[in-house]
């Protein structure tokens, strides 16, 4: 199979002498549908598109991040936001190390990260944390700490925000708050 933009007249007859070789056509970029479809029983689901990965990059924790924190940060966002809601993703050295992805909880999707990247005996110390939507309480964080994350970026916008904030400036944690959500069903 040849995939290309576009394919000379001349070199036509070469590439289409042998048999079984299938020539594609690119079309040209379109722009993205601004609402993404999901079929469901009777009916379906209409969405925006996740366009945007970050609206603001707000500092509340304990302490700023670090210049590796907040490339892995950055990047464990842009993981977060391809992932199913409620979606975890834990990431060190610019490497998935685990996720945790389209459970009934926050907390149930950060259970299931830590336990794969346990499974794999990847060393979560250090390693930063991304949640597609707000912690409503600040259990993820305490557990994420305690398995050795160092650092979190979320979108805020929880009415206990506060307390996740609170226990990442008492623990001297790094916490971002982007005002963007990634919810994606």
């Amino acid at each position: 199979m040849l995939i290309a933009p576009a394919f000379e007249e001349a070199a036509l007859p070469v590439l289409t002498a042998k048999k079984n070789r299938i020539l594609l056509q690119l079309q040209p970029h379109q722009a993205a549908n601004p609402l993404q479809y999901r079929s469901l029983l009777n009916g379906k689901l209409s969405q925006s598109s996740d366009q945007l990965l970050i609206s603001h990059w707000n500092e509340v924790g304990g302490r700023d991040t670090t210049p590796e924190e907040k490339s892995d940060l950055e990047f464990a966002n842009i993981i977060c936001k391809h992932l199913k809601s409620n979606a975890i993703a834990l990431v060190k050295h610019l490497q998935l190390v685990g996720k945790g992805c389209g459970q009934t909880s926050r907390i149930d999707a950060l259970r299931h990260a830590i336990e794969k990247a346990n499974q794999f005996q990847f060393s979560l110390e250090g390693a930063v944390l991304a949640s597609d939507a707000f912690f409503p309480f600040n259990d993820c964080v305490q557990i994420a700490h305690h398995a050795g994350m160092v650092a979190f970026i979320q979108p805020g916008g929880s009415v206990r925000d506060g307390d996740s904030i609170e226990y990442c400036k008492t623990n001297q944690l790094a916490m971002v708050l982007t005002g963007m959500r990634h919810f994606k069903h």
